[in-house]
């Protein structure tokens, strides 16, 4: 065999390596970019779930307080024989979360207005 036959194969091996270590070299970036976005992602999922925790427990202090108002209003109101007294609404779906605070004042306000205006009827003292 002449050498021009014999560099050909050696080259194009070379070449085949050459292009096989560049697929190597790129799917090794690939799985560490994976690796690094799957760590970011796990960090976020960490900070995801104790906001949802927190989510809840703000939605549960909610609830407890409607609650409470809820009651005590109805205990006001036991007076007012003539009043038909209903259950406790459900939550509004149309209602901002990010407005909790405000609808929370909000509540405690009306139901503190209510029961100034049945103590003031009957000249109840101030509790």
């Amino acid at each position: 065999m002449s050498d021009h036959l014999r560099k050909r194969p050696v080259s194009a091996a070379r070449e085949y390596k050459e292009v096989v270590a560049g697929i190597t070299a790129a799917a090794e970036a690939l799985r560490e970019r994976d690796r690094e976005r799957a760590a970011a992602l796990a960090r976020e999922l960490v900070g995801l779930a104790d906001a949802m925790h927190g989510a809840g427990e703000r939605a549960a202090l909610t609830r407890l307080g409607v609650q409470l108002h809820w009651e005590a209003v109805l205990e006001a109101l036991w007076v007012e024989s003539w009043m038909k007294l209903r259950p406790l609404p459900g939550p509004d779906p149309r209602a901002d979360p990010a407005d909790l605070d405000d609808l929370d004042a909000e509540v405690e306000a009306r139901a503190a207005e209510l029961q100034e205006a049945v103590r003031r009827r009957f000249g109840l003292p101030r509790r």
